[in-house]
């Protein structure tokens, strides 16, 4: 996990502002989805060097295409999704990207330039 980061706090705070109207067929799965693609980014943070084991600042820039393709993929897996759903936890994952930036900000955790 980032170092400061409160996963239940960024739950709450993307869960507040991700509009279940735009993901009709994802609303009753939102917090589990949303839960496990947080915790794919975070893995995904690990992995790839863009945070180290302490969940301080790595030596890796995170590649928001990357990212996003890591998420689908972990939430189509663990969700055993068919193609059209995939594509649908593709568009619920494009509204996450935005909002956990905004939390990440509003949090002094993260300036993107």
């Amino acid at each position: 996990m980032m170092k400061g980061y409160d996963r239940d706090e960024a739950l709450a705070f993307i869960l507040a502002r991700i509009h279940a109207k735009d993901h009709p067929e994802l609303a009753d799965q939102m917090e589990t989805l949303i839960g496990q693609a947080i915790d794919a980014d975070m893995k995904y943070m690990h992995e790839n060097g863009v945070l180290d084991e302490e969940g301080n600042a790595g030596d890796c820039y995170y590649e928001d295409d990357e990212a996003f393709e890591y998420m689908v993929e972990a939430l189509v897996d663990a969700n055993t999704l068919t193609p059209e759903q995939a594509g649908k936890v593709a568009s619920l994952i494009d509204d996450y990207m935005d909002i956990q930036q905004a939390y990440l900000e509003s949090k002094g955790l993260v300036e993107w330039e």
